[in-house]
């Protein structure tokens, strides 16, 4: 019977089924996070992979099962519609980001059996790439979607109250995105005045790499010996701008090697114009190095001791942080306010998503 669970404590019933159109990236962290923060579970997975995109087989550790969907969107509906119906027996469907999201409340319909839960991973219409009329459609979709849904698991508190839509009631539980359960711990930096400033993610409007090259141009004018790196690839001619400015681009690599890449470095830059809330910012704070994030939405709630609004004030913020002494007493105090971001904190909260459903499963 679901929810029956053995000595160790193992469920013996509850299945969850994680939908993920494009497995990579931060996505896919959130995702293993799930996986090893509930273990009382058995997980699977449908995911698309980004082709360039490089997802060894240790990241599939933990799942079931997995599976990929086809290409094509009238394919991926068919196919969950075929997963669920020969479904032998009751499976909560986790989908997350919002086209995973707009596929399994399409394709499935939300019920006692199949209960759908969605993790946005931040909405489409938080988008700043596409003009106001098109993030109406995106808001208005997210609207009538969320009339199929049985719970909204947000990342943030923002999202949280994002997901609080009218005249649907589905329910809606923060889970915080946490910092990698193995981090490579920062390596020992010399005191000789240069500093390596470092990005990560894909490379494309949402991480705005504009601003990126903007604030090392600042910061190579008014601090002079810096270095930057960006771990991840993208968009050619977003990768082209970092690199006319000198940015190293390392394209995209292997888990473990980008941790390493970031643990090398000495700032982390983040400067995204939307996010759910970035897992890269507690990736770099686990590896030891001190944050300057972009002041955005995304932040509110988290007090990080470093944020800026326009490019250029990357220079005072390094001015700041030129000593091993003064990066590791920022960095203490950024994971300080990631506090809340914690294994422990998301076990309890998964706890609160999964388990009502457990007694309501058939």
């Amino acid at each position: 019977m679901a929810g029956q669970r053995d000595e160790s404590g193992t469920s013996t019933g509850l299945r969850i089924v994680h939908v993920a159109e494009s497995f990579a990236s931060g996505t896919a962290s959130a995702i293993r996070d799930y996986v090893r923060n509930y273990p009382a579970a058995e997980h699977h997975l449908l995911y698309a992979q980004r082709s360039e995109a490089v997802v060894s087989a240790a990241e599939f550790a933990g799942f079931t099962t997995v599976a990929e969907l086809p290409d094509g969107h009238a394919a991926r509906l068919r196919y969950l519609r075929a997963y669920a119906l020969e479904l032998t027996a009751p499976a909560l469907i986790h989908a997350h980001s919002s086209k995973a999201g707009v596929y399994v409340r399409l394709a499935i319909r939300n019920s006692a059996k199949v209960p759908i839960i969605y993790t946005p991973h931040c909405y489409s219409f938080e988008r700043r790439d596409v003009g106001w009329p098109a993030r109406l459609v995106f808001r208005a979709a997210e609207w009538a979607l969320s009339f199929n849904t049985g719970s909204f698991s947000a990342c943030s508190a923002r999202e949280a109250t994002l997901s609080r839509w009218p005249l649907s009631r589905p329910r809606v539980v923060t889970v915080p995105n946490v910092a990698p359960a193995a981090s490579a711990e920062a390596t020992d930096t010399t005191d000789d005045g240069s500093l390596c400033l470092v990005g990560n993610g894909r490379i494309g409007p949402q991480k705005d790499p504009e601003f990126f090259a903007t604030a090392v141009r600042a910061a190579r004018d008014s601090v002079g010996d810096v270095r930057a790196v960006w771990i991840g690839g993208g968009e050619s001619r977003y990768v082209g701008l970092l690199q006319d400015c000198g940015v190293e681009v390392t394209g995209w690599l292997p888990r473990a090697d980008a941790l390493a890449v970031l643990a090398r470095a000495d700032v982390y830059l983040h400067t995204a114009a939307w996010e759910g809330f970035p897992i890269s910012i507690m990736e770099a704070s686990a590896a030891g190095l001190p944050v300057v994030a972009r002041n955005r939405p995304y932040l509110l709630g988290v007090d990080l001791p470093i944020v800026i609004d326009r490019p250029e004030q990357i220079a005072d913020a390094l001015g700041e942080l030129r000593s091993p002494a003064a990066r590791a007493a920022v960095n203490r105090r950024t994971r300080s306010a990631l506090a809340g971001c914690s294994d422990t904190a998301q076990q309890s909260a998964l706890r609160g998503l999964y388990e009502p459903y457990v007694a309501g499963l058939p």
